[in-house]
């Protein structure tokens, strides 16, 4: 199971032999729910018989439907689902990738994946990660104002306690305290002669922070680009910024033991934390729209904005969150609509308009309707 980061995203952008299938699906965690999400996936990958029909002598398509009902058959993989699945199965490849965001249910079979509800999941707009972090243990969290999971470290070279940060020799005395304080219920007192003077206990907390600083960066910070919240007692938070290199740490923390907090005592905090960063962003990015439409550096309707993104004009492009206009992008001056009724899934237009833009480096914001600042389905940002 791949992680879903924006190098997988250009990797499925890339050149791939049509056709490319994609499917999403929101699925469930827990039983009952979870019993009929095999169902529903198997309904939608009935949506592409029409397909199945035409390349019938095709081994290699052949082989996709194969993968597509053995991931249909497989109870455990439903076992373990999460808010949603998304599938891209081309000749060389099949790839499944468990979101941790709700997906409207939809199937389509085109020349490229269709990757529009995957550029809203991985914008750092409306996501973030929790480091809940005390002198002695680090919990990573990824979540938005309604979901908030922890991401099992286990596998990951990210310390989850000061033992595993701090050099080799400094291990067994710390786990002779925690020993001691397990087995006495006392909290170890530095006048007790256990040889680590308070000076080095701080610098011993200094270099697990670090650790966890490097570690958590390089590993989720850097590769998401997801802005970071730090849980931890105000001491702490002085701490570890002190320390710290990652350049997506927010300003403002959770001030608490954030580690005594439930998941949704915490969940509740970090949108309390998040949610200006988040209003701010989109209403830069939409009022920058505005402005540049003064300028007549905006567009909304369709055909201008897709010869504008095949000239490079275009800076970032606003999308309309789950809208789909059915159709494809031919060429810089053919954008062909599909305005029959057939259940044969296509391509939307908007979806290949965000592939564009980014294929010129141009930035692509995925907007709720209540928010988008036009009717289209569209609109953009020129630089020039």
């Amino acid at each position: 199971m791949a992680t879903l980061t924006e190098k997988q995203l250009d990797t499925l952008l890339g050149h791939h032999e049509p056709p490319v299938f994609s499917l999403y699906m929101p699925t469930h965690r827990t039983h009952p729910d979870n019993a009929q999400d095999p169902d529903v996936f198997k309904k939608l990958v009935q949506q592409f018989e029409p397909v199945r029909a035409e390349y019938v002598r095709d081994k290699a398509i052949q082989n996709i439907f194969s993968e597509f009902e053995a991931l249909a058959g497989d109870y455990q993989f439903w076992q373990h689902t999460r808010e949603g699945l998304a599938v891209f199965a081309t000749r060389e490849s099949f790839d499944v990738y468990r979101l941790r965001k709700k997906v409207q249910p939809l199937a389509v079979v085109a020349d490229s994946a269709h990757t529009k509800p995957l550029l809203k999941y991985l914008q750092s707009n409306d996501r973030y990660h929790v480091l809940v972090l005390t002198t002695n243990t680090a919990q990573l969290f990824e979540g938005d104002r309604y979901q908030l999971d922890e991401i099992d470290l286990s596998e990951e070279s990210i310390p989850e306690s000061m033992i595993d940060a701090l050099d080799h020799e400094l291990r067994d005395l710390h786990a002779t305290l925690a020993a001691y304080r397990t087995a006495t219920g006392k909290k170890w007192d530095t006048a007790q002669n256990h040889g680590l003077k308070k000076t080095d206990l701080d610098n011993d907390i200094e270099q697990f922070f670090r650790a966890v600083d490097r570690a958590v960066m390089a590993k989720y910070s850097i590769p998401t680009r997801l802005p970071l919240i730090l849980a931890s007692l105000p001491e702490h938070q002085h701490i570890f910024r002190r320390i710290s290199r990652n350049k997506q740490l927010l300003e403002e923390g959770i001030k608490t033991n954030a580690a005594a907090l439930s998941e949704k005592e915490l969940r509740e905090a970090a949108w309390q934390v998040f949610a200006p960063h988040y209003d701010k962003r989109l209403e830069d990015i939409i009022g920058a729209y505005r402005q540049a439409t003064t300028k007549r550096l905006g567009a909304d309707q369709l055909d201008e904005i897709v010869k504008d993104a095949f000239d490079g004009k275009v800076a970032a492009v606003l999308l309309e969150e789950d809208r789909v206009i059915r159709g494809r992008i031919v060429d810089r001056n053919n954008v062909l609509y599909h305005t029959d009724e057939t259940d044969h899934p296509v391509d939307d237009v908007l979806d290949d308009l965000a592939e564009l833009v980014l294929r010129f480096g141009g930035e692509v914001w995925v907007v709720p309707k209540s928010k988008m600042p036009s009717e289209t389905g569209a609109a953009s940002i020129n630089r020039f």
